[in-house]
């Protein structure tokens, strides 16, 4: 029985159209889709990535100092470095495999 609701739960996912549309715009740029949840989330990743700046800053110079002195394992160390990579290095990532086609939040 649990294999068969997985079976229907997979199917059903798969039945209908995900492509968000609306009317005859579909949502590629920020410009056609300006929302209040969009704005919203816009300012978020504005404010989180303004601010995270210097406060990861700070808090990887206190990583390296836990590591130097043992306090804290180096593996832990090297995470912390890619989470950060990968969370404030994305945009960047997204703009220079997809040059001009996809921006989420406008840059200026």
């Amino acid at each position: 029985m649990k294999k068969f609701l997985l079976l229907v739960a997979l199917i059903f996912s798969f039945a209908f159209d995900a492509s968000a549309t609306n009317g005859n715009r579909t949502f590629t740029s920020y410009t056609s889709t300006v929302d209040p949840t969009s704005t919203v989330i816009c300012n978020i990743i504005k404010y989180t990535q303004g601010l995270g700046g210097p406060m990861i800053t700070i808090v990887i110079i206190g990583a390296a100092l836990l590591a130097i002195f043992g306090r804290m394992p180096w593996p832990a160390l090297f995470a912390l470095g890619a989470f950060t990579a990968v969370f404030f290095g994305a945009p960047a990532v997204v703009k220079a495999i997809a040059p001009g086609k996809v921006e989420a939040c406008p840059t200026s």
